[in-house]
């Protein structure tokens, strides 16, 4: 008999405050006061947060900010993020802003 030290895990369990939306935007991470950045692709977004993914492994700071660039507008947006996790190079982040 196999006994299940817990339940299954929900799939529908899902821990972000607003639905994600695909999205093939490019992104700098900034850090040090915008003195060192780091372009980063942006997969996934939301307006509480976002995914990341990075051109190479590099270990993600606790707090940046992620500069949303527009080539269409020639705008950018800004956000003060936390790191929510990091599997390699994607980056999990939450907008504070």
């Amino acid at each position: 008999m196999i006994h299940s030290l817990s339940p299954p895990p929900d799939k529908n369990e899902n821990k972000r405050t607003a639905d994600r939306h695909r999205t093939l935007k490019a992104g700098r991470i900034e850090v040090n006061g915008h003195a060192s950045t780091f372009d980063c692709m942006i997969r996934d977004m939301s307006e509480s947060g976002a995914r990341l993914v990075l051109k190479a492994v590099w270990a993600a700071p606790a707090q940046f900010d992620l500069l949303v660039l527009n080539p269409n507008t020639g705008k950018s947006d800004r956000h003060a993020c936390l790191t929510a996790w990091q599997k390699g190079t994607v980056i999990g982040v939450r907008f504070t802003d």
